[in-house]
């Protein structure tokens, strides 16, 4: 397990010690076939099994308006990992750069209109610069804590000043449902190695 949880932070950076978490914070664990599984507490595993065996139904293979050569490239200049950015992608937006959310997130890694002008994103619509800022926001919450990527995730969500807030992942139902899922389908990527299917040239704006 403390191989796996090395590889969960390798890609990052690391200045400092990552901030403690809560007790109260998610738990991470490994079962007997090898799967990353991210939880509230040590005895609910039920919940767990049952979403590990969601992973079957291969949702990296849906279509996607993500770039795979632009996801790379996002991976290569901020040193995140590529399996990261296309978790994050496939629980933000499902894959769609058109996608707006209520309260005025932006494309495929939901950029809100402020992140956006901040990671000199000019239009978050077009997939090429959502992905470079959305990677370029990762890297820099990862410089804030440490290459923690949980609290890497749960900053994203929430924001970096919730994290800090809190010491960990705040007490929000969902922050915590979207770090279990964004690490999951990291945690799954990793092991199967696999890359969701592009959308087709035209398909893509």
């Amino acid at each position: 397990m403390s191989r796996l949880l090395l590889a969960l932070t390798s890609a990052f950076i690391c200045a400092a010690a990552p901030m403690a978490l809560q007790a109260a914070s998610l738990r991470t664990w490994v079962d007997r076939d090898g799967v990353y599984h991210v939880e509230d507490a040590p005895n609910v595993r039920a919940s767990s099994r049952a979403s590990a065996s969601k992973t079957k139904a291969r949702w990296w293979e849906r279509r996607s308006d993500a770039p795979p050569d632009q996801i790379e490239r996002a991976a290569a200049v901020y040193n995140i990992p590529a399996e990261l950015i296309r978790a994050v992608i496939a629980a933000e937006s499902a894959g769609d750069t058109s996608a707006i959310s209520h309260r005025g997130a932006i494309g495929l890694m939901q950029l809100m209109p402020q992140t956006a002008g901040q990671m000199y994103v000019d239009d978050p619509v077009d997939p090429a610069q959502n992905i470079l800022g959305g990677t370029r926001y990762l890297r820099h919450l990862a410089n804030q804590f440490a290459g923690d990527m949980m609290l890497v995730v749960a900053a994203y969500n929430a924001g970096p000043e919730a994290v800090r807030k809190y010491r960990g992942v705040p007490p929000y139902e969902e922050t915590r449902q979207y770090v279990k899922k964004v690490l999951g389908y990291y945690a799954e990527l990793k092991r199967m190695g696999a890359k969701p299917t592009p959308a087709s040239v035209g398909g893509s704006r």
